[in-house]
């Protein structure tokens, strides 16, 4: 596989990530457009933020796992990294009056590890060859503790109701062990629990008073150690979540 093969490869490969980030790009600042503050499911009234006070949110979440960056190097001549893959997560939250929160998140993926080989090129003149193989899914899973901060915004902004992200927690990644098509280079990544940090935006659209749809992105942030890799790289990967989840405020206006 040559060098324009691989940038072919991983454009498809992120595309579907990309393709996802611009519809919940297009459906967060969609609803700011309009004025109605009428529910699309039930035509109950939407109550901007002013109109909470605390609260409990339970939330589901379905996205995609986009990693940024490579994983480690060794040099030019060898890569790991992450292919984008579907995430799935579990949410609770409590808000307070003044527009702060405090939450926790359990996710979990399972991308494919993969390797890419630069090989010397097969005659004088010729380019370098470039070959990947695949050490197989590997169990992405993390937890984290978040501060969250919703503002109170008045007008059509008040149904998309924006909020801002910042925490920390684990990441822990599985093992995973592969060898190359000729056999002359076999590889194993070990597990690893490492700290992992976060931040991340998103839009919360009440669905009436008891259901709501959070659109998110966030970015875990952490490093990756492996002893074939020379190189450890920070590692960004962003998740780009649906969520569907019921709220429970102690304090609504009829």
């Amino acid at each position: 596989m040559n060098t324009d093969r691989r940038a072919d490869w991983r454009s498809k490969e992120r595309g579907a990530g990309r393709s996802l980030i611009g519809a919940l790009l297009l459906a967060l600042t969609g609803p700011a457009v309009g004025h109605a503050q009428q529910s699309p499911l039930a035509g109950e009234n939407v109550y901007p933020p002013e109109e909470s006070s605390e609260g409990l949110e339970l939330t589901g979440y379905f996205g995609v796992l986009t990693p940024l960056a490579d994983l480690a190097s060794a040099g030019d001549s060898l890569s790991l990294e992450f292919s984008t893959d579907i995430s799935f997560g579990l949410g609770l939250d409590f808000w307070f009056p003044s527009g702060f929160g405090i939450g926790v998140l359990g996710g979990y993926s399972q991308p494919d590890m993969t390797v890419q080989q630069v090989l010397p090129p097969l005659g004088e003149g010729l380019p370098t060859r470039t070959e990947e193989f695949n050490l197989g899914g590997t169990d992405y899973i993390y937890g984290v503790a978040t501060l969250m901060y919703r503002p109170n915004l008045q007008g059509s902004w008040g149904m998309v109701r924006p909020y801002f992200v910042a925490g920390g927690g684990v990441l822990h990644t599985g093992s995973a062990t592969g060898t190359n098509d000729d056999g002359s280079l076999s590889l194993t990544a070990d597990s690893q629990t490492k700290p992992v940090g976060v931040l991340g935006l998103g839009g919360h659209i009440l669905l009436g008073n008891s259901w709501f749809l959070r659109l998110e992105f966030r970015d875990y942030i952490s490093s990756f150690s492996q002893d074939q890799f020379e190189d450890s790289k920070l590692q960004n990967d962003l998740v780009s979540s649906i969520g569907v989840g019921s709220v429970s405020y102690t304090h609504l206006r009829a």
